[in-house]
């Protein structure tokens, strides 16, 4: 490609090239394609004066090239030297790129792939009709590598975002020296404050999804704004706006008197992103959610009914939607952030499951002999206990009191 196509494309990767090549730290070199050996000298000594100057040789596309080494022994030969010279006694990086043709798996480079460092294979599969990106390790010398695929996402003006989940011997522990109390004392005697970065499971009945379900997770998000915490809300079935309108709706049906230190509050330290799964492969939504993370430093995350992507993405292959949860909840246990993970009662198994890799367990049920709302709670080191709806609605109406009740 000529280098203005070249430019543009790094400027969509938030790259500006063109400032480089004015501080001289850049040089595009454009080339026809060899397919004359006799020209290979040529290119060689062209490129060696650049050498001393440059300290990153980017060859794009080494194709062309690869022709030429599979039909001329010597002509690999002389290239092979001049790759691993450049690398090794200059102490330049040398960069081959290369296309593999639709349906391979493999280039034949001949000797040039056994001396490198490092040969990495950026591959893409179809998953329900949606592309799946992954970068394969095939070789990294020198390197432990246990990873063999790491999945990658192409997000526009930042370039390509991957994400290594956190390795066994640097596995995250809850930050026990930071908690957040709950607003109201009958929580905090029943569950205890909340550790940073630990997980919050919030099941509620799938069949009668009343605005008292949404109670727990608006007793999340009042936690947070009463410890003035950077909240991120990621919701999988409505839009951006609602969760907040149920806290500021609540709060209007509670206050007599109009609210405007919570809706501070929420416009403050609040963001809502709405994510749809189901138009995403389970690789694109993992490296998605982290990058929202990334972006936006939350002490607290809100992943609103998180029941949708487990149906989308779990059903036909439970096992590695399970490992990605598993590692994002780790992810996210490394960087403080304090997850609630709010979903619809599907069944048993799946209720044990995301009970299991939770430090507490807020379940809202009913019974045939009582038809009110019940709540199941449990948090780690505690008993579990049954108590009435109305302690947890209590508890939201205590701090909607206490916020909207604060003179300006």
């Amino acid at each position: 490609e000529t280098k203005e196509v070249f430019f543009r494309h790094m400027r969509d990767f938030n790259m500006d090239f063109g400032e480089l090549e004015s501080r001289d730290l850049f040089k595009y070199y454009g080339l026809p394609i060899i397919m004359d050996p006799e020209l290979i000298n040529t290119l060689i000594n062209e490129l060696s004066t650049y050498s001393s100057k440059y300290k990153v040789l980017v060859v794009d596309s080494f194709t062309p090239l690869s022709r030429l080494i599979e039909k001329n022994s010597e002509i690999r030969a002389i290239l092979q030297n001049f790759f691993y010279n450049l690398a090794k006694i200059e102490k330049s990086l040398v960069v081959l790129v290369a296309e593999i043709p639709m349906g391979k798996e493999a280039l034949n480079l001949g000797d040039i792939e056994f001396v490198s460092d490092v040969v990495l294979f950026l591959r893409q599969c179809m998953e329900r009709g949606l592309v799946t990106r992954f970068i394969e390790i095939r070789k990294a010398r020198e390197a432990p590598v246990s990873i063999g695929e790491v999945p990658f996402k192409i997000i526009d003006k930042v370039g390509i975002r991957s994400f290594l989940p956190p390795q066994l011997e640097e596995l995250p522990s809850i930050i026990r020296g930071v908690s957040y109390e709950y607003p109201c004392k009958e929580l905090n005697e029943v569950l205890g404050p909340i550790s940073a970065g630990s997980s919050m499971f919030v099941a509620i009945p799938a069949d009668a999804r009343s605005t008292e379900n949404y109670v727990p997770g608006l007793v999340s998000l009042s936690l947070a704004l009463k410890h003035k915490l950077k909240t991120l809300v990621i919701d999988y079935v409505r839009p951006p706006h609602t969760f907040i309108d149920s806290l500021l709706e609540y709060a209007a049906k509670k206050s007599p008197r109009s609210c405007d230190t919570l809706k501070k509050l929420v416009n403050e330290l609040v963001s809502v992103e709405y994510v749809n799964p189901a138009t995403m492969s389970l690789e694109e939504l993992y490296t998605h959610e982290i990058e929202l993370v990334r972006q936006h430093q939350p002490k607290l995350l809100i992943l609103n009914r998180v029941d949708i992507p487990s149906r989308i993405h779990g059903i036909e292959k439970p096992e590695k939607y399970f490992t990605y949860l598993w590692n994002e909840l780790l992810w996210f246990r490394k960087r403080g952030v304090t997850v609630v993970r709010i979903s619809t009662y599907v069944n048993r198994e799946s209720y044990l499951q995301n009970s299991s890799i939770s430090e507490t367990v807020v379940r809202l049920f009913k019974t045939l002999r009582e038809p009110n709302l019940k709540i199941y709670l449990w948090s780690e080191r505690k008993t579990p206990k049954i108590i009435d709806f109305q302690v947890l609605s209590k508890c939201l109406d205590e701090f909607v009191y206490g916020v909207c009740s604060e003179k300006k």
